[in-house]
């Protein structure tokens, strides 16, 4: 499990550095820029938080603007097999929101759980 999420994480990372379309790559030097200075926790770090707070495999990984906020959107599976999708404040990193399915139905949690 755990060589699956150093794989899942390299291939996260190194897709972040891989030329895209181009709002992707806007996305991508937000991202870089927030980070740089100082806006933005590094994606490293979100990612342990989200693997701490609900352990699974990282899906996918966006960077969004939402009215002002910068949030990191994280899209896990948990060992159950439920998806949840995750937004941390990309600043502090703090968990803002969690929305899951369970195949019974749409569950959430908004705030820290």
């Amino acid at each position: 499990m755990i060589a699956v999420r150093a794989v899942l994480l390299s291939l996260i990372l190194l897709a972040a550095t891989l030329p895209a379309g181009a709002d992707d790559d806007r996305d991508h030097e937000r991202a870089r820029e927030a980070f740089r200075s100082g806006r933005a926790l590094p994606l490293e770090a979100i990612i342990a938080r989200a693997q701490a707070d609900f352990p699974g495999d990282i899906l996918d990984v966006e960077f969004e603007d939402e009215d002002g906020q910068i949030v990191y959107e994280i899209k896990t599976i948990t060992a159950e097999g439920r998806v949840l999708k995750l937004k941390y404040d990309a600043a502090t990193g703090d968990l803002l929101r969690v929305r899951g399915r369970n195949g019974k139905g749409e569950g959430g949690h908004h705030g820290k759980r």
